[in-house]
């Protein structure tokens, strides 16, 4: 086999011009890494950023905020970031609580960790505080743990930067103090038993949310919304209070069914008089009516009396003017021709005993006498 000679000797410096090569091009790559990591800073899209500088004519902090992208910087300056979300602090017994009820069972405590664990990485670690529920000692005397939730953010984060450093600095050193001095200063206004009126409740979490924002402006910090969860009084507190309203509305109802009593009794009242009303009314309409029927049945009495004396008197005189006229010279014709009428009514020449009574009735009618009484004279 024929070998070129000075082969091995070019491959060598080959090798060696590959190898040179490549540690050249990964010491400029490590050298441009090296510049990148040293001289940009990059703000992310939730972020302000804040440019320190720490040495030369112009170190310290600067004044200009920068809003998200990447930034080239010189050596010695940096940026800091500043989360643009809103941050939540809690102050809150939630845990303790969800803890206590597990009662000491392995599986629930578990689940109960996940829980909480999932809730604060969704949250975010930066952006969310966790502290135990505030105690407000109340106006009265009484003590009542209120878990309240304060949403806020960052609205000048070079003044944060200046009074309190980077990071959470100012979450420690001025948001959870404020934030527990103004609830305990606005809500211990109250009295315990106000904790339950809404409007005096309200009013109170207003006042104190005023007070934060104007307290956190002055910071550069902006309160979004301060709530009031919930609240929670000692157990001897919460039996007296229960004494206390039970004994409350036993009153109340003692007082309202004294009134329904006296006004049941009012109604009763009314009732009796109407129906004592209704009654007399009723005796003097009777009476009245009575009174109207008497004298009708007197009048109609009278009435018929002196109809009775007047047509007793009108027959008598028929009577006397019929006597009269059957006497006088013309009547006897009449009574002739009455009686030769009365005969044409008898069959035979003999009359029976029933047409001669009927014959005698007709001529005392004719003449106006009736049986049983005199005839009157004749000529």
């Amino acid at each position: 086999m024929v070998e070129v000679k000075g082969k091995k000797a070019a491959l060598g410096r080959i090798v060696s011009s590959a190898r040179f090569g490549l540690l050249g091009a990964a010491g400029l790559v490590l050298g441009l890494g090296i510049v990148y990591g040293a001289c940009t800073e990059r703000v992310m899209p939730n972020q302000f950023g804040v440019q320190q500088v720490r040495f030369g004519p112009n170190s310290g902090i600067g004044d200009e905020m920068f809003g998200p992208g990447l930034y080239f910087v010189g050596p010695g300056t940096t940026i800091h970031p500043f989360s643009r979300e809103i941050h939540l602090l809690e102050a809150s017994d939630e845990e303790k609580h969800t803890r206590a009820k597990s009662r000491g069972d392995r599986r629930l405590l578990a689940s109960v960790d996940s829980y909480w664990d999932r809730r604060e990485h969704l949250l975010g670690q930066g952006t969310h505080r966790r502290i135990d529920a505030i105690n407000v000692q109340t106006s009265d005397g009484y003590a009542v743990s209120c878990d309240v939730s304060l949403l806020y953010s960052i609205e000048d984060p070079v003044k944060i930067a200046r009074e309190f450093g980077w990071g959470s600095l100012y979450v420690d050193g001025f948001v959870v103090n404020t934030f527990r001095n103004g609830v305990v200063a606005t809500l211990g206004k109250m009295s315990a038993e106000a904790f339950y009126g809404e409007e005096s409740r309200v009013q109170a979490v207003t006042e104190a949310e005023d007070f934060l924002r104007a307290r956190f402006k002055e910071r550069g910090l902006r309160v979004e919304k301060l709530l009031l969860r919930n609240y929670l009084y000692s157990e001897s507190y919460e039996r007296s209070l229960q004494d206390k309203k039970v004994a409350v509305q036993l009153t109340v109802k003692n007082r309202k069914e004294s009134l329904v009593n006296e006004e049941r009794a009012k109604r009763q009242e009314i009732e009796s008089r109407g129906n004592a009303a209704i009654t007399i009314a009723e005796s003097e309409i009777k009476a009245e009516i009575a009174k109207i029927r008497a004298e009708a049945e007197l009048y109609s009495a009278e009435v018929r009396a002196k109809a009775d004396l007047e047509l007793g008197i009108a027959e008598a005189e028929a009577k006397r003017l019929a006597s009269e006229a059957l006497t006088s010279s013309g009547g006897r014709y009449v009574v002739a021709l009455e009686t030769a009428k009365m005969f044409d009514n008898i069959e035979g020449a003999a009359m029976t005993p029933e047409q001669y009574v009927t014959f005698i009735r007709e001529t005392w009618a004719l003449i106006g006498l009736r049986g049983g009484t005199s005839g009157g004279t004749q000529r």
